[in-house]
């Protein structure tokens, strides 16, 4: 299995590189002195194994590795990230290498942008503790430190949250409650 797993961190090692040149963009003359935002706009997206031309099916199953051949292949994906400008910024830290193993190799057909401009920030973390790839590890979960709400706010703060839609911001002057405002509301009706 040792030869297998080197010749597999090769091909990575090949890839990282020896990254895929950036698709041609041609931006909308409004766009044309904003590289970000056109290649941001304009870049299908593909999958990891479509840009890296690495098939998921070569990466070996976790029953069959042992020692550091884990993270030997997961720094070396990662690697391949870095030279794709692909950032993965929700693996939990701490996670075994075996399971972050796990995590990227099942992932190997995350769709994604090859945005060498910008970059992308890769999230695999579905914020549902049930589907979350991290497994145990990820705080998708946890619950949210409760503020308790001083008392004298209280009969302020159930109006503003009823009248509010998504987006608005109300502002509450914490020392008269009663004096806040909603610009965006007029009336009591949304503006």
């Amino acid at each position: 299995m040792e030869k297998y797993i080197q010749q597999t961190i090769d091909d990575l090692e090949t890839v990282a590189q020896n990254p895929p040149k950036p698709s041609y963009i041609e931006p909308p003359p409004h766009l044309e002195g904003d590289e970000v935002i056109s290649e941001l706009a304009l870049v299908p997206f593909k999958t990891i194994e479509e840009l890296t031309g690495i098939k998921q099916k070569v990466f070996p199953e976790i029953i069959h590795l042992q020692g550091d051949q884990w993270q030997r292949v997961n720094d070396t994906i990662l690697k391949v990230f870095g030279a794709l400008n692909i950032e993965l910024v929700d693996a939990p830290p701490g996670m075994p290498p075996e399971w972050l193993y796990e995590v990227l190799t099942t992932n190997w057909q995350h769709p994604v942008q090859y945005l060498p401009a910008s970059g992308m920030d890769l999230e695999l973390c579905t914020s549902d503790p049930m589907t979350c790839p991290y497994g145990e590890y990820c705080d998708c979960d946890e619950a949210f430190d409760e503020y308790e709400l001083p008392e004298k706010f209280t009969p302020i703060i159930n109006p503003f949250a009823q009248s509010i839609d998504a987006g608005f911001i109300c502002y509450l002057n914490p020392e008269n409650p009663g004096n806040g405002r909603c610009p965006q509301i007029a009336d009591g009706r949304p503006a």
